[in-house]
């Protein structure tokens, strides 16, 4: 039988694996750049966790979802996405505490049940910075354009910041009422999605893709114009801090974000290069969340950034960070069986002097040692037989020039610095 990636998930191979990976690092120090400090997330939790957190009426919830039940009979889900399970975890370890800001960071694969295309997997991967303890509307300000800087830097393209408010528990119902009696006055040109999240989750509707839609939903009315004194003074503190800050940004009144968790504050930033999934990073505000998971009344404000889509755009934007060393120095091989272990002992000696090393023990002939070097892409081959081990020396060749030297193995040290030192450039 042969056997073959899931659908929807993806195998990272190099040189995409190496690049992935520095991404991730790169994404970490700019949260810790901003006092953000990480915490490691199970994969799974108590499916309740999401249900409670996301919304029963999210399409997360009801269809994509990876659920299974674990041996003691407990409903379990893969994470689908890491701010419930932060703070599940900053509750649990006493985190989040009133009178206290505290400033955290995940990141790791997320699972959805979705239809695959570019930019979307069944496993993606996700880091997210949240902040706790404060409702100020600065620190909104100051996550955003902590975001909009890098993408900026980094030359992200096309990118825009879009931004909304989605009120608070004292004017938001009444903005519910008035949207679903404007769907229900237009009912008749709304696809059947929309016309069930009418009944079960009408602010949904406006994150709606259909082509047929889109002329409903653009009329339909604003949240902004429905906003209390509190929610109103608060967004336009955003907008303000943003303003001073020279972070440009669009206001959006049908960017709702597809989380039931979400008050005030709503931002995503998008790419007209990545095709139909344009969005590559979002978040907002969610200040009656932790509370409702059973943790102190206090606020918080999060984001969220896809990194597989980052992935995307920073390599259309040819600013990926690349490896700057080659994955291997030498490759070393034994020219007798009985220089094997003096092979051995070079191998340690250079890997503990920071030299990446590898041994070609499986090949016989040399010409063959040298195909193998070549594969894996070593910058030097070093031999060793009867002469070499009676000398305590190498014998290296340079594989792009051709230069070769037979020079002492040990100490490593020294061995390590004339590596180091590109000598095969020398005649």
């Amino acid at each position: 039988m042969k056997y073959q990636a899931p659908r929807g998930v993806k195998d990272l191979l190099p040189p995409e694996s190496e690049t992935f990976r520095l991404l991730e690092e790169e994404i970490s120090a700019l949260f810790a750049l901003s006092g953000f400090r990480e915490v490691r997330l199970p994969i799974f939790e108590s499916a309740a966790l999401f249900s409670r957190s996301i919304g029963e009426s999210t399409d997360i919830v009801e269809k994509e979802m990876y659920l299974f039940e674990g041996k003691g009979g407990e409903r379990l889900a893969l994470r689908p996405e890491g701010t419930a399970s932060l703070l599940r975890a900053a509750i649990e370890h006493r985190l989040a505490e009133p009178g206290r800001t505290t400033r955290l960071s995940y990141q790791g694969p997320m699972f959805r049940h979705e239809r695959p295309q570019a930019g979307r997997l069944r496993q993606f991967h996700q880091a997210g910075a949240e902040i706790l303890g404060t409702n100020d509307p600065d620190t909104d300000a100051d996550l955003i354009a902590m975001v909009s800087r890098y993408a900026e830097k980094t030359r992200i393209p096309g990118s825009t910041l879009l931004i909304n408010s989605m009120g608070c528990e004292a004017c938001r119902p009444a903005y519910r009422t008035r949207l679903v009696a404007y769907l229900e006055d237009h009912k008749n040109t709304l696809c059947e999605t929309c016309l069930r999240r009418t009944a079960t989750n009408p602010l949904r509707v406006l994150d709606c893709k259909v082509e047929g839609c889109q002329a409903v939903l653009e009329a339909a009315p604003p949240l902004t114009e429905f906003l209390c004194a509190s929610s109103r003074d608060h967004f336009d503190s955003v907008c303000r801090g943003l303003a001073d800050q020279s972070i440009p940004y669009t206001l959006s009144h049908r960017l709702v974000r597809g989380l039931d968790y979400y008050t005030e504050t709503a931002f995503e930033w998008v790419s007209d290069a990545l095709g139909s999934q344009s969005t590559w990073a979002a978040g907002g505000r969610y200040n009656g969340l932790v509370s409702s998971l059973g943790g102190p009344d206090i606020p918080g404000v999060g984001l969220a950034i896809g990194i597989e889509r980052l992935h995307l755009l920073r390599e259309k934007a040819a600013t990926l960070p690349l490896p700057t060393d080659p994955p291997v120095m030498i490759a070393l091989h034994p020219l007798d069986e009985a220089s094997r272990g003096y092979i051995h002992r070079i191998l340690s000696s250079l890997r503990e002097e920071n030299i990446s090393a590898v041994g070609l023990f499986g090949q016989s002939r040399l010409k063959k040692a040298f195909v193998s070097a070549e594969r894996e892409k070593a910058r030097y081959i070093g031999l060793a037989g009867e002469d070499e081990r009676e000398s305590n020396t190498l014998t290296i060749k340079d594989l792009a020039t051709g230069v070769q030297k037979t020079v002492p193995a040990f100490p490593a040290a020294s061995l390590a610095d004339l590596l180091r030192t590109g000598w095969g450039a020398e005649s």
